[in-house]
């Protein structure tokens, strides 16, 4: 059935651009294009990046983003920007494709699953098989941080997981190569604005601290987990000088873009190449996303963050 799914949506996505296409790319002929990987296949990266480099887009780094945010530089015809959240150790293979293409790129760095292996939400449906009280994901996210950390800490003391995040001497390997900067995904990959004060202070203070000291750089970006955030987050990047922080919000359309929420626009790693081409040039929200609480030839389109 998912690949079913997955075949519609392809479909749709290609029906979209077929009508679409012409006209969303001029958008983008002096705006740049945000976009963020979780895990894709490398199929998927390379129909997405090879897509790209056809239509004519260049790819910048994050100090050249900054510098057009901050008006210090002029955005160059077709810039896209390329960002990957949580460390995926299946990101390591993409690594020979971006450095053909001299691609830069950053990668959004929670602090612990590089110490422990794996991200709290591989535990979850462990959780969730062991107390009827939860059914899905979503109601652990709900949970106050400190009830969910708890749950989740309980069931990686009784089960071994595979290693899914990279491990230490991997991210210093990422962040020697040229191409790459990193930024911090905070410590635990919370939900932030379910964590009381102090433990959000601690997720940006300590997130930040242990990768400048891990890897001798500057941590000067971030993004938020789950694309969750408020005031008591924004003022905590300021407070440890963070100078840009992203977001999962796809409206790339803002004419003034506030360093502190910069959009992005999610790539489906479990989608096809040209429903995400859809995606990334906008038509796919404009026309599929307002469908997305109604069936539509018996799937719900969703968009994936983390």
């Amino acid at each position: 059935m998912n690949t079913l799914k997955k075949y519609i949506a392809d479909i749709l996505g290609f029906v979209l651009l077929l009508i679409f296409e012409k006209s969303a790319l001029k958008r983008f002929d002096k705006q740049v294009l945000s976009i963020y990987f979780h895990n894709p296949s490398l199929l998927l990266f390379k129909g997405i990046i090879r897509y790209l480099l056809s239509k004519g887009f260049s790819f910048i780094s994050e100090n050249d983003y900054y510098k057009i945010i901050n008006g210090e530089k002029q955005a160059e015809e077709r810039s896209a920007f390329v960002s990957f959240d949580d460390g995926w150790k299946g990101n390591l293979k993409l690594i020979p494709f971006l450095e053909k293409y001299q691609i830069p790129a950053t990668f959004f760095i929670p602090v612990r699953p590089v110490m422990t292996g794996n991200f709290w939400w591989e535990y979850a449906p462990i959780v969730i098989s062991e107390n009827p009280d939860f059914t899905s994901l979503d109601e652990l996210k709900q949970l106050p941080n400190h009830k969910r950390l708890s749950l989740i800490r309980d069931a990686a003391a009784n089960y071994d997981l595979k290693r899914s995040c990279i491990d230490l001497s991997e991210l210093k390997r990422l962040s020697e190569n040229p191409l790459i900067s990193i930024g911090s995904h905070t410590y635990h990959h919370p939900i932030t604005i379910q964590c009381s004060d102090a433990e959000l202070e601690f997720e940006y203070r300590e997130s930040k601290k242990a990768l400048e000291e891990w890897l001798s750089v500057e941590i000067q970006s971030f993004s938020f987990p789950n694309g969750d955030y408020n005031q008591r987050d924004l003022a905590l990047l300021k407070q440890y000088n963070y100078r840009m922080a992203f977001t999962v919000n796809p409206d790339l359309e803002t004419n003034a873009i506030s360093e502190y929420q910069i959009p992005r626009v999610s790539i489906n790693s479990k989608g096809g190449k040209y429903e995400n081409i859809a995606r990334m040039l906008r038509v796919w929200h404009r026309f599929v996303q307002p469908l997305q609480h109604k069936p539509l030839f018996g799937f719900k389109p969703k968009l994936s963050g983390s």
